[in-house]
């Protein structure tokens, strides 16, 4: 099989492509893939849980909006009595289960080597019946890999948790928790991308020029159609902040 992995960076605000990054699929995901400065606020999923580069980034001036993985990245608080003077690993499963399913904004500590940057973690409860539903999907994968889910996982199956290096004075929980439900935009120019450029389909074999070729010619492709859209459909109010008349799907289909 031919398998590439593609970076999207996009603008929440205008919907369109900021950057793109083409690498193999031994590539995970990092913050290193894209063009980032001082003043920018990234919105990034799960497989964001990663001190290395978040803690360089934010210390260059950027923040941090990220969906949370209490089993992929610690997060850390002043000790009291004897740890008193040091930095102590938060227990998740202990911590929601004094909150009583009450929305809640944590302050944390994100460490890595001798640095260490302040963050907030909002902790937001799934209404009943979200919950049931994210209890059910973690039994299952307890069970498609032959085991019982712990209690510990039932629990924080009932929780969103948003890591973020704003202050609430600037993000609340109830707008960090509204934030992060935009991030499902990524997930459909990712779906305009395979179901109107097929840019998915490569015809060729893996690690061949020919590859790269059509790949990439499918992503200048891909960016002439965006040129195009914003230049023609500019007063079709298709910004996110604002009503939209108009889906970048319909527009996408007609200029292609």
């Amino acid at each position: 099989a031919t398998t590439y992995r593609l970076h999207i960076a996009i603008d929440l605000i205008n919907l369109s492509l900021h950057q793109v990054e083409v690498t193999t699929d031994k590539e995970g995901e990092n913050l290193d893939h894209y063009t980032l400065a001082a003043g920018d606020v990234v919105l990034i999923d799960r497989g964001y849980n990663q001190p290395k580069t978040l803690v360089p980034f934010i210390d260059r001036g950027g923040d941090v909006v990220l969906r949370y993985n209490v089993h992929s990245m610690n997060l850390y608080e002043d000790g009291e009595g004897d740890d008193a003077g040091r930095l102590v690993k938060i227990d998740w499963y202990t911590r929601l289960r004094k909150l009583g399913k009450r929305p809640s904004c944590v302050p944390v500590w994100l460490c890595h080597g001798n640095k260490r940057i302040q963050g907030y973690l909002h902790a937001i409860p799934l209404p009943e019946e979200k919950a049931a539903q994210a209890r059910r999907k973690a039994k299952q994968r307890a069970k498609d890999k032959g085991r019982n889910p712990s209690t510990e996982a039932l629990c924080l199956s009932e929780w969103v948790l948003i890591f973020t290096s704003l202050p609430p004075e600037v993000l609340c929980t109830t707008t960090a928790s509204a934030l992060y439900r935009v991030r499902w935009q990524v997930e459909l120019v990712i779906k305009r991308l395979k179901s109107l450029l097929n840019v998915d389909e490569l015809r060729a074999h893996k690690g061949s020029k020919l590859a790269e070729l059509y790949l990439h010619g499918k992503l200048l492709y891909a960016a002439v159609l965006e040129k195009m859209t914003q230049s023609r459909f500019a007063n079709a109010k298709r910004k996110l902040d604002n009503p939209r008349r108009l889906t970048d799907w319909r527009l996408w289909k007609t200029v292609a």
